[in-house]
Order: C-alpha cells, then sequence, then structure tokens
C-alpha cells in the first residue's frame, strides 16, 4: 500500500474515532476511565476531544490526498497525542487503562511523526 494511502486511512480512522467520541462518551471512553465518564463535565470534555479528533483528521486526510500540507496534519496530530500520552502517564488515578492509553498516544505521536518525515521524504524525491 502506498504510504499516502496509509496517512489518509489512519487519517480517516481518527475522524471515526472523534465522531464516537462526540456522539457516545460512554461507549468511546467508558471502558478506559469507568464510570466518571457520565458525568456532565466528562462527558463534555470527550465530545471537544472528539471533535478535536474528528477536525485533525478530517485536515490530514483532505491535506494528503490533495498533496499540500499533509505533513504539517500529521505533524499537529502528532504534538495533540504526546500531549494526551504525557497527561495520562502522570495523572493519578487514573488507572492501569488510562496509563496504556498514556503509552498509546505516544506510540500514535512517533508514528504520525514518522509518516510526516516520509510523506516530506516522498515530496522531496
Amino acid at each position: 500500500m502506498e504510504l499516502r494511502q496509509v496517512a489518509i486511512y489512519v487519517s480517516r480512522v481518527r475522524v471515526g474515532l472523534g465522531i464516537t467520541m462526540m456522539a457516545a462518551p460512554k461507549v468511546a471512553l467508558g471502558p478506559i476511565y469507568g464510570r466518571g465518564v457520565g458525568e456532565p463535565a466528562a462527558s463534555a470534555i470527550s465530545r471537544m476531544m472528539g471533535a478535536r479528533e474528528a477536525v485533525l483528521g478530517a485536515g490530514a486526510a483532505i491535506a494528503v490526498a490533495e498533496r499540500r500540507g499533509g505533513a504539517n496534519w500529521l505533524s499537529m496530530i502528532a504534538v495533540a497525542d504526546g500531549v494526551d500520552a504525557v497527561v495520562n502517564l502522570t495523572s493519578r488515578r487514573v488507572g492501569w487503562r488510562g496509563k496504556t492509553l498514556g503509552v498509546l498516544g505516544a506510540a500514535s505521536a512517533v508514528a504520525h511523526l514518522v509518516l510526516a518525515r516520509q510523506i516530506v521524504a516522498d515530496q522531496i524525491d
């Protein structure tokens, strides 16, 4: 599969995740953070994060497909995932699932940076 297609698919998955977080916060985050996700403030935060995920994913998918700034969007996703990783890994009482999400966020940040770098290199060649 072509590198650009991988970036587009990964970005579209992020849009789906964001939509799920907005539409059903308990379904998206309940298994990770537990019962507190049903609280109004937690649901609001999940919806805000979902909007962020959907916008970043859509922006990246469109930019990569159009060959206009895709690496920049992928890098922004990496920053967002890196911040999520730090928050989950340094927060107390998020449990092992929250810590696991932090590790996955860190891995996603690295993967998006690598993907962004490869797309830039592909454009230069």
